[in-house]
């Protein structure tokens, strides 16, 4: 729940958009080091997919909105889109009557630098394309700083996003996401997948909208985010950017920590959907087609092997070496990192055998992914 005394410094013109879908695990965690962050934007807007679970109540418990009095109130205020009805509820923090109109919730946090603007919409079916667009026609501000549910802000975030808008050439800035692991699968997959810092060249930087600000005028610009895409929709926004000319400055000093998947379900989905977005949005061909073709050779190589002689294979240690050297380095680095994705005792031998045959689940869920995207596309 909220803290009551808000010490952070408003920065007036920045408003701060998220969507949700079934997040109720993280959504608070998310929220805490939203508020928590040294400055805080002029205005929250957060909009609700249509979550099954108790996300949309644990936003409204969070900024100690009261809940509607009734089961009448409740399908009205929450549940309607279309619907007339308007209800007056309380907001407890502030002592002054909010209004839940239709699907929309709104309220204000005041403290000694000024105030917060706070508006909880409930969209259902909206993906998060038209999530994201919905919050950003509401926004009053002229700086939009965006980032998801599945992340935790370090306290200096919102400062580190918005620090070069001051300058006018300056339209978008993206920065640094580091990986937040809980278990072995997460370790891995934060290896597999997250570069290093020194691995990042701020010319070719692409960064998720999990850690992104962008001056709202360019949003319009370019025509928001893409709403046929439910996946890889915040790449597309940035292809939109830099093809009218402009760019994307980086930032590493504004970090967002991202939860990994769990297991390696969640794993297969989570690339799946990647490359079949990367596919509807006409991304990345060359990316994609270069690992259809190393799985070829594979295949080639392997049939060879034994049909002919089984010395063939050692043609695949070269290959071998080049398709795992990243993973390993940042292996060998997180042996001595102390941070959440640091391997202990057992992990660090295990994890040798393991990362290859992640890489390699990774890919096949990319190429999958990328083959129905095309289907899907056409």
């Amino acid at each position: 729940m909220i803290r009551d005394s808000i010490k952070g410094k408003i920065l007036s013109d920045v408003s701060f958009i998220t969507t949700v879908y079934n997040e109720e695990e993280s959504i608070v965690e998310f929220l805490e080091s939203l508020m928590s962050q040294t400055h805080l934007p002029g205005e929250i807007i957060i909009v609700d997919g249509g979550s099954r679970d108790c996300t949309f109540e644990k936003i409204l418990g969070f900024f100690k909105i009261s809940k509607p009095r009734n089961k009448e109130e409740s399908e009205t205020a929450l549940e309607s889109l279309g619907k007339e009805g308007k209800i007056k509820i309380k907001a407890a923090l502030v002592g002054v009557e909010d209004e839940v109109k239709k699907d929309e919730v709104k309220t204000v946090i005041k403290n000694d630098d000024g105030v917060i603007n706070v508006i909880v919409m409930k969209k259902i079916g909206a993906n998060i394309s038209q999530g994201r667009n919905e919050a950003i026609k509401k926004a009053s501000g002229k700086i939009i700083c965006v980032s998801d549910a599945g992340c935790i802000l370090d306290k200096n975030w919102m400062l580190e996003i918005t620090r070069f808008h001051d300058d006018t050439s300056c339209v978008a800035v993206g920065g640094l996401n580091k990986p937040y692991c809980k278990n072995f699968i997460q370790k891995c997959l934060a290896v597999c997948i997250m570069p290093l810092r020194e691995e990042i060249k701020a010319e070719k930087y692409m960064p998720s909208s999990r850690n992104i600000s962008f001056k709202k005028k360019i949003w319009s610009d370019v025509s928001g985010y893409p709403e046929n895409m439910d996946y890889g929709e915040d790449m597309k926004f940035n292809f939109y950017i830099k093809n009218a000319g402009y760019r994307i400055k980086f930032n590493p000093d504004a970090i967002v920590f991202w939860k990994m998947r769990e297991n390696l379900i969640q794993i297969s989905q989570q690339f799946f959907r990647y490359a079949k977005g990367d596919a509807m949005g006409k991304m990345y061909l060359y990316r994609h087609i270069i690992r259809f073709i190393v799985f070829l050779m594979l295949v080639a190589i392997l049939v060879s092997a034994f049909c002919i002689s089984g010395w063939i294979l050692f043609i695949l240690v070269p290959l071998f070496i080049a398709y795992i050297y990243k993973s390993y380095n940042r292996l060998v680095k997180s042996f001595v990192n102390k941070d959440s994705c640091c391997f202990y005792g057992r992990e660090k031998f295990f994890s040798i055998f393991f990362i290859p045959l992640l890489l390699l689940q990774i890919d096949f869920s990319k190429m999958c992914g990328y083959t129905f995207g095309l289907f899907k596309s056409n």
